[in-house]
């Protein structure tokens, strides 16, 4: 079984943190070109997950439009696409519409790839804008989905499940709110019961990094357009991910390539 993933690619307007250049997405086109180009002549995978903030929020009308285009830029790709929302992907859009541009019933879902079972979960934020949080009818379904199944399980999500060290992170060092799941404990607990989940991959904290929690990895994947280690060059990065023997093999490629 082999996949690739694609995470926070920020189509809109670059982005400064703290005085510095972080999302340097203004050759982002040319990058996803690239990146169809390559999934399709050289990697060839099972299928494509989209880890969410397909976009850099401005208006109503042009999120709406910056995510038709990349939607329909990957069908370009012969294999399958699966899309995670993001927090950008949703400031200006309702989450009805856009699991409709996605295609999707709901926001969360599940389905099946070869020998494995494959779950999407939604990070939603809370009405007072100070978290994040997998709802009681979502862990409800996820309890019962992963029942259901009698494959090995992977789990993706935008925002992260794992309580992660952030030291170092150009962007959330110090505001675990702003980028860990605030039910993380309560949905990991439902992971490991089950049994059957081999590993789990978020986004949103721009970074590469693996950590272990009752022996399941959580990997997070690096942003498309992230100024890494500022050297003032974009990530252009994307994962593939090999699975053999119910092992998780994670390599990051682009400008920083790295396995983890």
């Amino acid at each position: 079984m082999k996949f690739a993933i694609l995470s926070d690619i920020h189509l809109g307007p670059e982005e400064y943190y703290k005085n510095v250049l972080r999302k340097i997405n203004k050759n982002v086109k040319i990058f996803l070109d690239n990146f169809v180009e390559e999934i399709n002549s050289d990697i060839k995978p099972n299928f494509l997950v989209v880890l969410g903030d397909l976009i850099q929020d401005e208006n109503s009308t042009k999120d709406r439009n910056n995510l038709i285009y990349i939607i329909k830029l990957l069908k370009k790709i012969n294999y399958p696409v699966y899309y995670v929302a993001g927090n950008h992907d949703l400031k200006n859009i309702s989450e009805v519409k856009l699991a409709r541009l996605f295609h999707q019933e709901k926001l969360y879902y599940s389905f099946d790839s070869g020998n494995f079972h494959f779950v999407v979960l939604f990070s939603k934020r809370s009405k007072d804008n100070t978290h994040f949080y997998i709802s009681d009818e979502q862990k409800d379904w996820l309890r019962n989905d992963l029942d259901k199944t009698d494959k090995k399980c992977i789990v993706f999500v935008h925002y992260g499940l794992a309580d992660q060290d952030l030291k170092g992170n150009p962007w959330f060092e110090g505001r675990p709110d702003r980028c860990l799941i605030l039910n993380r404990k309560e949905i990991r607990d439902i992971l490991f019961k089950s049994g059957k989940v081999i590993s789990v991959f978020n986004s949103h904290l721009h970074w590469d990094k693996k950590d272990i929690h009752d022996n399941i990895p959580y990997f997070t994947i690096q942003s498309l357009v992230e100024n890494e280690n500022n050297k003032g060059l974009a990530s252009e990065a994307y994962a593939i991910v090999n699975i053999k023997n119910n092992k998780v093999g994670v390599e990051i490629k682009g400008n920083y390539a790295k396995k983890l």
